[in-house]
C-alpha cells in the first residue's frame, strides 16, 4: 500500500482544512494516509467544521515538536520556518507528500495546492490589509519585517532540492493565471475545493428576502463594507436584513464590528460560529449572500451559498467571481454593488432563474468530484516516471 503524507502547518477552521480532511477520506481506502501539522489534531472539530467523519484509526498524526510551537506563539513566518525543519525529518518516509496550504519546503518532490497568497508579501499586501495589533508590526514592510521574514528564512533553512520536479495545483483559474502573470509559476492543474453537497430545504417563495454573511470576522473580509452596502440598499426603499455568522473576536476589527452592528441592530444580527446543518440551514432560509473579501483565491464561503441555494454576491477581483460567472452578481465597487442589488430585488423572475443556474454551477464544487480528482492526481503523480 502505498504511503501518503498530506501536510498542514495549523489545522484551525478555514478553508484549506476541507481540502486536507476530504483528501483524506479519498485516499485512506487505497493509501496509508498521514497528516504532518503544527497543531494538536481536534478531529471532533474538524469534522463539524468541514462535513467529514473521519476517525483516529483513519490516518496518522505527525506533530511538529510541542515546545517550538509554545516558543513561537501566532508568528506565522516562524511556525512556518520550524515546520519545515519538521517535515524535511519526515518525509523521506513516504511515497507521496501533499501539502495541504502552499508551498512547503519537504526536500523532494512533491503536490503543492495554493490556498492563498500568504506565501508572497506582494501579494498578501495588494490583496489583504494588515493586520491590527501586535500583528501589524510583523506585517508592514521594511526593515523590521525584512529582518523577520531573513530570520525565519535562516530557521527553516534549505535543502538542496530545487523544487522543479513539484507540481503546482491552483484552486481556481483566476489563482493559476495570478500565478503564472505575477510570479511565473505554472499550475499543473486546477482542482476546486471540496464544498459540502447540500440540498436546498425551502423553496424560493419561502425563503426570507434577507442576506447572509459567513466566514472568519476578520479585516481581509471587508464586513463593514458589507454592513454599509446593505445599508444603503435598505436607504433605497429595500427591507432586507443580514445575518453575520462567524465568531466576533475582542481584537480592534471585532470590536468596531460589533459596534457597527449594535447600530444597525433593527436588521443586521450576529449569529456567532455556526457550523454544519446550524449553517446550512441558516443559508437555507435566505435568498442572497454577500462576501467582501477582494483578491481572495476560491471563496469556500461562495460556494457553499450557492449549495444552499442562496445567490450570492461577489467582487470582481477574486476567485469567489469565478464561482458565481454571472456580471449581475459580481460588483466592482460598493456603488455597484448598490445598483445590482437593488436591481435583482426589483426583478424577482431573474431571481429564479440566477438560482437555477447557480445550481448547475454547485455540481463544480462537489465532494464527489474533489475526492475523484485528488485520486487521479496522485496516480498520475505515482505514474509520472513510468
Amino acid at each position: 500500500m502505498q504511503t501518503v503524507l498530506i501536510a498542514h502547518p495549523c489545522l484551525a477552521s478555514g478553508g484549506s482544512e476541507f481540502r486536507v480532511l476530504w483528501g483524506v477520506e479519498a485516499l485512506r481506502a487505497s493509501c496509508k494516509v498521514s497528516i504532518a501539522t503544527g497543531c494538536p489534531i481536534d478531529l471532533a472539530r474538524l469534522n463539524g467544521h468541514c462535513g467529514t467523519n473521519l476517525e483516529a484509526n483513519h490516518c496518522d498524526a505527525l506533530l511538529s515538536p510541542q515546545w517550538r510551537r509554545w516558543a513561537i506563539g501566532h508568528t506565522d513566518a516562524l511556525r512556518g520556518a520550524l515546520f519545515a525543519r519538521f517535515l524535511r525529518s519526515v518525509a523521506a518516509r513516504f511515497d507521496v507528500c501533499i501539502s495541504g496550504y502552499n508551498m512547503m519546503d519537504f526536500g523532494r518532490p512533491a503536490i503543492h495546492f495554493v490556498a492563498d497568497f500568504s506565501f508572497d508579501d506582494t501579494l498578501r499586501r495588494q490583496f489583504h490589509p494588515v493586520a491590527g495589533g501586535v500583528r501589524r508590526w510583523f506585517h508592514r514592510g521594511g526593515t523590521p519585517r525584512d529582518g523577520y521574514l531573513a530570520l525565519a528564512r535562516t530557521i527553516a533553512g534549505t535543502s538542496h532540492y530545487q523544487g522543479g520536479e513539484d507540481w503546482l495545483v491552483a484552486n481556481s483559474a483566476w489563482t493559476a493565471d495570478l500565478l503564472r502573470s505575477r510570479l511565473g509559476l505554472i499550475s499543473n492543474r486546477v482542482i476546486f475545493p471540496p464544498v459540502a453537497d447540500v440540498a436546498p430545504t425551502l423553496a424560493w417563495e419561502q425563503r426570507e428576502v434577507g442576506f447572509v454573511l459567513t466566514g472568519r470576522v476578520s479585516q481581509e473580509k471587508r464586513i463593514e463594507r458589507m454592513i454599509d452596502i446593505l445599508g444603503r440598499v435598505r436607504a433605497a426603499g429595500r427591507d432586507v436584513h443580514l445575518h453575520i455568522v462567524g465568531a466576533v473576536g475582542d481584537d480592534g476589527y471585532g470590536r468596531a464590528i460589533r459596534d457597527q452592528i449594535a447600530r444597525n441592530a433593527a436588521w443586521c444580527f450576529a449569529d456567532g460560529y455556526l457550523v454544519g446543518t446550524a449553517k446550512m440551514a441558516l443559508l437555507a432560509q435566505h435568498r442572497f449572500a454577500i462576501h467582501g473579501c477582494t483578491g481572495e483565491a476560491f471563496g469556500i464561503s461562495v460556494a457553499e451559498y450557492v449549495k444552499a441555494g442562496c445567490i450570492p454576491f461577489v467582487p470582481s477581483q477574486g476567485g469567489p467571481a469565478e464561482i458565481v460567472m454571472s456580471d449581475e452578481l459580481i460588483y466592482r465597487d460598493q456603488d455597484e454593488a448598490v445598483a445590482k442589488i437593488v436591481a435583482l430585488l426589483d426583478n424577482p423572475d431573474r431571481q429564479r432563474a440566477l438560482q437555477t443556474d447557480l445550481a448547475q454551477r454547485a455540481r463544480m464544487f462537489s465532494i464527489e468530484r474533489f475526492m475523484s480528482e485528488i485520486r487521479t492526481l496522485v496516480a498520475d503523480w505515482l505514474c509520472r516516471n513510468d
